[in-house]
This record gives structure tokens, C-alpha cells and sequence, in this order.
């Protein structure tokens, strides 16, 4: 009785001793102060159910980028980055950033107030869109491609803060 008393204290005593020590490598995962400063900042205190906002990516980075915030209908807020190129967003190939056409009319499908459409697609407006890519460049409001070989949309993650959305990367 006292050897199974003395194991279970010891067991106990040595999980928590791993659990102490590792806490100071969990709590550094969080980003460091300086890293949440340079986050993309968008204002999304206009920012109505049914609406979307198309802007650049508002941090210095080596790619040319887009994001796109959409308030879905139930409230969900989405936001994802695109790569761009001269203003203009570069469709996917296969995976996003391996494109060849560039589409200046990318954006949720409207509806005639401006609202975005109930249960439509994010996809390439441009009439000169290639007619054989035309049903593969469309993605949900959530992100998911609609063909299952097409790369979904690129969602680095986002924390609203008041009237703030930042990007996380």
C-alpha cells in the first residue's frame, strides 16, 4: 500500500514538474509585442452583414497583396489574402501565388444593393476570364474552393480589436 501511495506521488510530482517547466516555451508562443504592432490594421467599423471591403495589404512585405474582409450574412467575419500584381489579383493555377491571369474585377458576387449575394461565390468578374477556369477560380464566403484540386483561400487568421481587424502575419 505505501510503495502504490509513494509511485502515484512520484507520477504526480513528475507530471507537474514537466508542466511547470514547460510553460515558459508555451507562453512564448505567443507574438512579441513588437510583432502585434506590425500587423495589417484594417477599420472595419463600416463594416455591415452583407458587405466586403477589398484593400491592399497595408504592411511593408515582399509580395504584393490584397485582402479581402467579407461579414457574411450570420455575422461570420472572413479575411483572406491574395496575391496581386499592379493592383490587379493573380489567379491561381493550382495553388495560390503559381498564376498566369491577372483579374482587376475580383471580388464576392453583389448583388444590385451592393450586398453581397446569399450563399454566392468570391471569384474573377473580368469578361475576358478564360472560359475553361471560369467555374474553377470560385471559392465559398469561407474560403473552400469549389473544385476540390483548386488551392482554398489563403486565411492567415484575424483578432478584431474595437473598431480594428488585424491580420495576423
Amino acid at each position: 500500500m505505501r510503495k502504490k501511495i509513494l509511485l502515484t506521488f512520484t507520477i504526480a510530482m513528475f507530471l507537474t514538474g514537466i508542466a511547470f517547466a514547460s510553460l515558459p516555451f508555451i507562453l512564448s508562443m505567443e507574438p512579441s509585442a513588437k510583432a502585434k504592432a506590425a500587423r495589417s490594421k484594417h477599420d472595419i467599423s463600416d463594416l455591415q452583414v452583407g458587405d466586403f471591403i477589398f484593400e491592399q495589404f497595408g504592411r511593408e512585405n515582399a509580395w504584393d497583396e490584397m485582402v479581402l474582409i467579407i461579414k457574411d450574412w450570420d455575422g461570420s467575419v472572413y479575411s483572406y489574402l491574395a496575391p496581386s500584381k499592379d493592383g490587379k489579383v493573380v489567379m491561381p493555377d493550382r495553388w495560390w501565388g503559381w498564376g498566369y491571369y491577372n483579374c482587376s474585377d475580383f471580388r464576392p458576387e453583389i448583388e444590385a444593393d451592393n450586398k453581397i449575394k446569399r450563399s454566392g461565390f468570391i471569384k474573377c468578374h473580368d469578361t475576358g476570364v478564360p472560359k475553361w477556369r471560369k467555374e474553377e477560380w470560385e471559392w465559398s464566403y469561407n474560403g473552400e474552393s469549389q473544385r476540390s484540386w483548386m488551392d482554398g483561400m489563403y486565411s492567415p487568421g484575424h483578432e478584431i480589436k474595437g473598431r480594428y481587424l488585424y491580420i495576423n502575419r
